[in-house]
């Protein structure tokens, strides 16, 4: 973690800003030459919060700024006991154990895509696609915003997985910060150097929840979010947190998972009811036995509509990774297009428009507008 980034940082309980006590750094010689406050980062360490009672513990180059950040790293926090002792006023680490609001936290989100992002390998496309090759210049399409106008800006990916589609971004010149609740953090912050080049000491990642994201309100020129804010809780609440971090004037992007046809939606909810419950490390497996079923199918209706399905080039883990992001997590919500653009209307938005790539618009519904 860089300097940098915590001066972006806040608590999620209280939004407070967050002093950082580093237990190790490294120093970063690309870094240096943007500055001091990219120069070195922090690999260990903790972010005490000014207002309240909470810290966050920075493991392995990222900061994990969740309320519930004592109980996920409890290990970590008695292995540096003796470190945290020795802050004033942290003398008790049993005095960090946070509330956590269940209705903002889920735990099975965590672990789900978690598992997800540890199965996945980098080199696999992302939803069947080549990440690096393409998602770069469909970013800018999907945000419709020229390469120009993320020159020297800073965007927000809320909900980044693999952490690809963020380092491109930087590519074009933006800042960007990559957020996930899961753990795909780690290794997203490790591929950082090899995904975005020189680009490197810009992007950054942390570990924080769309619901109450960790950061100063109007923070982001631009922000966005592609197939999270579903997958919460309460879209809606999630859509809120999400939107407080962009500035006036900013694009803000969202895409979610569209309503799909009633033979299609009744037996998704059905054995979704069923999926969503099991363990996680069980259904995976499942999702792994089940691919060539699942692709057999696809390819079955996709030869009826006279369609071609990109399902075909793809490999058996990439095929079970998209089963599993459909059958394990807790929650899952869908919608209409015109759900989508009155959620950005009534928030007060301009320029609203649907966005939704022509080879996805069966599955997912994408808008854009203007803070």
């Amino acid at each position: 973690m860089k300097a940098r980034l915590n001066e972006l940082l806040r608590c999620p309980s209280c939004a407070a800003t967050l002093d950082c006590h580093a237990f190790q750094t490294e120093a970063d010689p690309l870094g240096a030459q943007a500055g001091a406050a990219y120069a070195e980062d922090v690999i260990e360490g903790l972010l005490d919060c000014s207002g309240c009672a909470l810290v966050y513990p920075i493991i392995e180059g990222v900061p994990r700024v969740i309320r519930n950040a004592f109980d996920e790293y409890t290990e970590w926090f008695h292995h540096h006991k003796d470190k945290i002792g020795a802050i004033e006023g942290l003398e008790s680490v049993a005095q960090q154990l946070g509330k956590v609001d269940s209705s903002r936290f889920d735990k099975r989100s965590n672990e789900s895509f978690s598992l997800q992002w540890q199965n996945y390998q980098y080199g696999d496309k992302t939803w069947f696609k080549d990440d690096l090759a393409l998602r770069k210049d469909e970013f800018l399409d999907a945000v419709k915003l020229e390469a120009s106008e993320l020159d020297g800006r800073m965007v927000l990916d809320a909900g980044c997985g693999n952490g690809r589609l963020t380092a491109s971004v930087a590519k074009h010149g933006a800042e960007v910060v990559g957020m996930d609740l899961s753990r795909s953090v780690v290794r997203a912050n490790q591929m950082r150097a090899e995904h975005a080049g020189d680009r490197a000491p810009f992007v950054h990642f942390v570990q924080g929840n769309v619901m109450e994201p960790p950061f100063a309100p109007e923070t982001f020129d631009h922000i966005h979010t592609s197939g999270v804010l579903h997958h919460t809780p309460s879209t809606e609440r999630a859509f809120d947190g999400f939107l407080k971090t962009g500035k006036p004037g900013g694009r803000v992007y969202v895409q979610l998972y569209r309503k799909r046809e009633f033979w299609v939606g009744v037996p998704n909810r059905i054995i979704r009811f069923f999926t969503s419950r099991l363990p996680v490390k069980l259904l995976y497996s499942l999702c792994m036995l089940m691919a060539p079923v699942h692709r057999f199918l696809v390819l079955f209706v996709a030869k009826l509509r006279g369609e071609a399905s990109p399902i075909q080039n793809t490999t058996r883990r990439e095929q079970a990774v998209s089963l599993f992001d459909n059958y394990s997590p807790r929650y899952q919500y869908r919608y209409t297009p015109l759900e989508v653009q009155k959620m950005f209307e009534v928030r007060g938005l301009t320029g609203v428009r649907d966005v939704t790539f022509e080879n996805e618009e069966r599955h997912m519904v994408a808008f854009v507008g203007d803070k």
